[in-house]
């Protein structure tokens, strides 16, 4: 959970997943530790959650991971450097119009049934990307594995870690 607001001694809480055993006056104390997700190259491939649990049925190899907080620290403005190089997506209609930087963050949103998930399994297969971030954010369960099986398909995925938060999750979690 995440805390809200105090009221005197109370805190109010925002769940981060379902509230089961948990009710108005429950005892809650912290782990006074920051939530952590594993990082590293086993997730190639892999379908997480936000909290970097598998989401596909296989165990996490994180013998060698390294743990990172989900509340790192933002880069000061002035430190970060001026994308300067640009990154084919494999999409001549992207690449002329709507020209990408390495290392920028792209976000695409549309309406149901316009072809986001085609697009982005076309930039996963033919980017000049070493690693693809996908983040599937309100998405209806099913459609996460048909747009891993038919969008991204093998090719995709053994570039890419697909994030879902699928919509019957709690607010804070997606």
């Amino acid at each position: 959970a995440e805390v809200q607001a105090f009221k005197g001694e109370v805190a109010q809480l925002s769940l981060l997943l379902d509230g089961n055993g948990i009710g108005q006056g429950s005892l809650v104390t912290t782990t006074r530790r920051p939530i952590t997700v594993p990082v590293g190259d086993f997730l190639l491939g892999r379908l997480i959650n936000p909290l970097g649990e598998p989401m596909d049925g296989r165990p996490l190899d994180v013998e060698n991971a390294e743990y990172v907080n989900i509340n790192g620290n933002v880069p000061d403005p002035f430190s970060r450097p001026i994308i300067k190089n640009t990154i084919s997506t494999g999409i001549r209609a992207i690449d002329g119009l709507l020209t990408l930087g390495g290392g920028q963050r792209m976000g695409l949103f549309a309406g149901s049934g316009v072809g986001k998930s085609t697009t982005l399994g076309m930039i996963a297969r033919n980017s000049e990307a070493d690693v693809n971030v996908m983040a599937l954010i309100g998405e209806r369960g099913r459609e996460v594995k048909e747009f891993m099986e038919d969008s991204l398909g093998e090719e995709g995925m053994k570039k890419s870690v697909v994030v879902c938060a699928t919509g019957d999750l709690p607010p804070l979690i997606r």
